[in-house]
């Protein structure tokens, strides 16, 4: 998982043939499996969606449509088929590697 918005701009890169390197240290990887981004995620501030920079939004007065809830997700999930290359203390592992380090990591301990 990553900052939401990060999913997007990987597929957008994708299309165009960019790689996408991620930046990651070896104590983040885990063993959860996660197909989407509203199983285990963090909500942020509704009204932190309505800020623009003229201060004025059709949503000013969302509160008060009582069959209307914002939803301001913090991660996404970003498919490995997106990912290019993962780079970390170990160095540089395909999408394909992290189970391995995984498992020698847990026989190492």
């Amino acid at each position: 998982m990553s900052r939401v918005g990060t999913s997007q701009i990987a597929l957008v890169a994708r299309t165009f043939n960019v790689p996408v390197l991620v930046c990651c240290e070896t104590y983040k990887f885990c063993e959860r499996v996660q197909t989407d981004s509203f199983v285990s995620n963090e909500l942020d501030d509704p009204d932190d969606l309505m800020v623009t920079r003229k201060g004025k939004t059709q949503l000013e007065n969302w509160h008060d449509v009582s069959s209307l809830g914002l939803l301001n997700l913090v991660y996404d999930v970003t498919p490995p088929d997106f990912v290019d290359l993962v780079i970390t203390d170990l160095g540089m592992i395909p999408c394909t590697s992290v189970p391995v380090v995984l498992r020698v990591k847990n026989l190492e301990q």
